[in-house]
């Protein structure tokens, strides 16, 4: 791909996509709209308050969803998994499955980096979604076949370098060129074209999609004007706080007053009032029961909208009963579910990339990927219910059911290693006991 169609696409993606993407993260940073409203009066700023319920709202959705590390599972006996299970549930791997949600979460999708390091080992990498456009086909499937990865470096005053990282199936070029600071090309013809160009290892394109859901949307994206409004009632009811305490003194058929009067009046407190004349307060109604319940429709309907709950509501702190939780969080957890559904499809890409790399005969359909949702539990009730359970469903099955335990046969392989050793303990002590009763005897 020339460079002069690079430069065609990054100047569309970044005149329409990237400021949808910005405004989003601006969102989850606390840089609203509020911040850049007029004040009404020149001498005076007015109360521009920022909530925080972007980042809210982002925070309660990933760690819900991923907050527990995913966990892969095989069949006994799949040939190379072993291999393949050395890149799985890494450190490393869980914060970047962590990132990837949460970028998710913000921008409505994630993008994720395979590599080579210089000392030949396989890496993955979280990209921010801002720097990255795909290239897909016209296929069905719309399979990503070209990635772009770019950077931005201001050299001089008005002179701004720009770094494209070109993926294909096979490669991936560096392309390097100078634009103005108004970003009209300079001399894009003779710049310095191809920088490097290198294979990088895999079989397809090693920049991998997660999408939040089927639109691509992100987790506060529909409530942002909720948002806007949740700002502009707090803000207003400071405003009209500050206007109560700056309330003006009314002289009624006092025109003489001067200016030494007035001071006199600051000084003492008191005013002297003769016939007719009257003194009085001029301060704004402010209904505030009216004022609080838009603030609380606001509120409940940035919650509904966005499928998270208001943890600081007493009817949902109130219960602790699990089916209660449970049922309150219903929505958090339909938005997870959905969520999986499409992070599985991005693993699988993931998978198909390194087992590839890693020449194995292996079906990412074969591995099993578990999420375990972040819910707090009432442990005295699942294990109850553990109790019951029994002889009706598998050990496996009722071992699994406790949130602390992350893989139930490794658990179970637990259970059985600490009954052998108690058993050789049990017969050691039975051992000492029927030394001890013989010494005894021979003794008598």
């Amino acid at each position: 791909m020339e460079l002069k169609e690079l430069h065609n696409r990054f100047e569309d993606y970044r005149g329409t996509e990237l400021i949808k993407l910005q405004k989003l993260y601006d969102y989850y940073d606390g840089k609203h709209n509020i911040l850049s409203k007029r004040n009404r009066a020149k001498d005076k700023a007015d109360a521009k308050v920022v909530s925080g319920y972007a980042s809210y709202i982002t925070t309660i959705a990933t760690a819900y969803f991923l907050g527990k590390p995913i966990s892969y599972k095989a069949d006994n006996g799949l040939n190379g998994y072993d291999i393949l299970s050395e890149y799985l549930a890494t450190e490393e791997e869980q914060k970047t499955n962590f990132e990837l949600a949460l970028n998710s979460s913000i921008f409505g999708k994630a993008y994720e980096l395979l590599y080579i390091d210089n000392a030949m080992e396989l890496k993955s990498k979280c990209l921010d979604t801002r720097d990255v456009f795909v290239i897909k086909d016209n296929t069905i499937d719309r399979n990503i076949i070209g990635a772009v990865r770019f950077g931005i470096n201001k050299i001089e005053t008005n002179k701004i370098e720009v770094t494209l990282e070109v993926y294909d199936n096979t490669t991936v070029a560096v392309y390097k060129y100078e634009v103005t600071d108004n970003w009209s090309a300079k001399d894009l013809n003779n710049a310095r074209n191809l920088i490097s160009k290198k294979l990088h290892g895999f079989s397809s394109v090693p920049i991998i999609e997660y999408s939040n859901n089927k639109n691509q949307k992100g987790d506060f994206e529909n409530v942002i004007t909720y948002i806007d409004a949740y700002d502009t009632a707090v803000s207003t009811s400071i405003d009209d706080l500050t206007d109560f305490s700056d309330a003006y003194l009314v002289l009624k058929n006092l025109g003489g007053t001067t200016a030494e009067d007035i001071k006199e009046v600051k000084e003492t407190k008191v005013l002297n009032v003769n016939g007719d004349g009257d003194a009085k307060w001029l301060i704004k109604e402010v209904n505030d029961t009216y004022s609080q319940n838009v603030k609380d429709r606001l509120n409940d309907d940035i919650h509904k909208f966005s499928f998270t709950p208001d943890m600081g509501d007493e009817k949902f702190s109130g219960n602790t009963s699990g089916v209660a939780l449970e049922f309150k969080l219903l929505p958090l957890e339909q938005l997870g579910s959905q969520k999986e559904m499409y992070f599985k499809d991005a693993l699988n890409q993931r998978l198909k990339l390194i087992i590839d790399y890693l020449g194995l005969k292996i079906k990412p359909t074969q591995i099993q990927k578990v999420f375990t949702r972040n819910l707090p539990r009432n442990i005295k009730e699942i294990s109850e219910i553990m109790k019951n359970l029994k002889g009706l469903v598998s050990d496996e099955t009722i071992i699994s059911l406790f949130p602390q335990v992350e893989d139930a046969k490794i658990e179970m392989e637990k259970m059985k290693s600490e009954a052998e050793e108690n058993n050789i303990y049990a017969d050691y002590n039975n051992f000492n006991k029927v030394a001890d009763n013989n010494e005894q005897q021979a003794k008598e």
